[in-house]
């Protein structure tokens, strides 16, 4: 199983100030090798306290053939975190097969994280094979609101 990070994690949240207001941020991964099942591709940190409202991805063609399928969810951060919805945001995803430039925008009720998490990719059927390095771009917009409890 491999982990491939995007240049998102790590850099400071596009809100720094973490006050109340928008949250918004993007990023870019690019896996060196074809996808394996259990890989995880980590696109994007959520900082604790945002209600996270859209998500939306695109992608090269991650697959020479047809088996590429994964699911896309979220996962804590912290150790003993609770936050983990590995198939939040769909399962069985097929749109990774073969190359768009149209953004993949996810349906969900807005979540509001009071830990910070990350939004990963994870495979549950390897790709075939892969052509090249394709690069996938994820978008993930929301609004800082605090964090309940303490």
């Amino acid at each position: 199983m491999a982990t491939y990070t995007s240049n998102q994690p790590g850099r400071p949240p596009a809100n720094s100030t973490l006050a109340v207001g928008p949250w918004l941020d993007s990023c870019k991964v690019t896996p060196s090798a074809a996808l394996a099942l259990n890989d995880v591709v980590v696109l994007l940190d959520v900082p604790a306290g945002v209600r996270l409202e859209t998500l939306r991805f695109y992608g090269g063609d991650f697959d020479t053939g047809t088996t590429l399928q994964f699911s896309l969810g979220y996962r804590t951060k912290l150790p003993g975190g609770t936050a983990t919805s590995a198939a939040a945001f769909g399962s069985a995803l097929t749109t990774l097969q073969a190359a768009t430039t149209a953004w993949q925008e996810r349906v969900f009720e807005p979540i509001k994280f009071d830990e910070p998490v990350q939004i990963v990719i994870t495979v549950t059927a390897a790709a075939t094979g892969v052509s090249g390095t394709p690069s996938a771009h994820a978008q993930a917009t929301g609004v800082m609101v605090g964090i309940t409890g303490g």
